[in-house]
């Protein structure tokens, strides 16, 4: 937890990254409690369904259907060609640090927490959820192809 920071709730996504442009960031990454991956690159977005459109698409990532309860983590510009995306269930945990720098993290674009080499950021679903109203006409696949181009 950065310098014993309460929680952050984010809607659309969490994004570690680095704070200078010179240099790469390496963040250990750990799956409910296990060692899943190092990443070296530009960082990593995580994002929940509903910013899986956002940050998450232009990065590579996968989209998510809104009422899914999953994570995707997506790299950023990863120094390696094996690194991809992953999506997760959304009551796995999953914790970063980045064991020889700081690192930036920036939840839903807004607010911005740096971090040091002895902090970690835990991600995981809250307890509470959000209600989305649409209109009874709203179709997401007709949301998404419009706003995608898709079919054209």
């Amino acid at each position: 937890t950065p310098n014993g920071m309460n929680d952050i709730f984010a809607f659309n996504d969490i994004v570690l990254t680095r704070p200078s442009i010179a240099k790469m960031i390496h963040l250990e990454t750990f799956v409910d409690g296990r060692s899943f991956n190092t990443y070296y690159g530009d960082g990593v977005v995580v994002s929940t369904p509903t910013g899986s459109t956002a940050y998450n698409l232009s990065a590579g990532g996968p989209v998510l259907f809104p009422l899914t309860q999953v994570f995707a983590l997506t790299p950023i510009c990863p120094h390696s060609l094996t690194q991809r995306p992953v999506v997760f269930p959304g009551h796995f945990e999953i914790e970063m640090k980045t064991p020889d720098a700081s690192a930036l993290v920036i939840i839903d674009g807004q607010d911005l927490v740096e971090i040091s080499d002895s902090d970690t950021v835990h991600i995981k679903l809250a307890s509470n959820t959000a209600r989305l109203i649409h209109r009874k006409e709203f179709n997401y696949f007709e949301v998404l192809k419009e706003k995608l181009g898709w079919g054209n």
